[in-house]
């Protein structure tokens, strides 16, 4: 497995097959709650399924409700099972943390440089280290 240095956001440690985005993701309006799934049509994931599996997006694109999206996939287990992104803007981290106050159950976050970033690809096998800044990937 190839191990590329993350900078922690949430700690914590998961493991899933990638799922990659190419373009920022807002979980409002771009996530359907109820399902966990990509639910706008204009997104280049639209009809993906985000639970299981290693969210990877260059960034978040939101509003405020991004944390109340994701802590609801996170109370359902309809949530990524962790999210590795280029940047995070704090509101996407809060819904995580609340979520391990309330439920005991978080998505752990970790932010890649650009060359990290780029070598991931949709179906790699990913090991999201959170505690340990690194993101463990063996291609699909």
């Amino acid at each position: 497995m190839e191990r590329l240095s993350a900078k922690p956001v949430i700690p914590g440690r998961a493991e899933g097959a990638a799922l990659v985005s190419p373009e920022a993701l807002s979980f409002w309006g771009d996530v359907d709650p109820a399902t966990g799934r990509v639910s706008n049509p204009r997104h280049a994931l639209h009809g993906e399924a985000l639970a299981g599996r290693v969210l990877v997006f260059p960034e978040g694109r939101g509003s405020c409700t991004t944390s109340n999206i994701l802590l609801e996939l996170i109370r359902t287990g309809r949530g990524p099972a962790a999210i590795v992104s280029r940047s995070v803007e704090p509101v996407l981290a809060v819904g995580p943390l609340v979520g391990e106050a309330l439920y005991g159950r978080t998505i752990p976050m970790v932010t890649l440089d650009a060359e990290a970033f780029g070598r991931i690809r949709t179906g790699d096998w990913l090991v999201v280290d959170a505690n340990a800044g690194a993101v463990q990937r063996r291609e699909a």
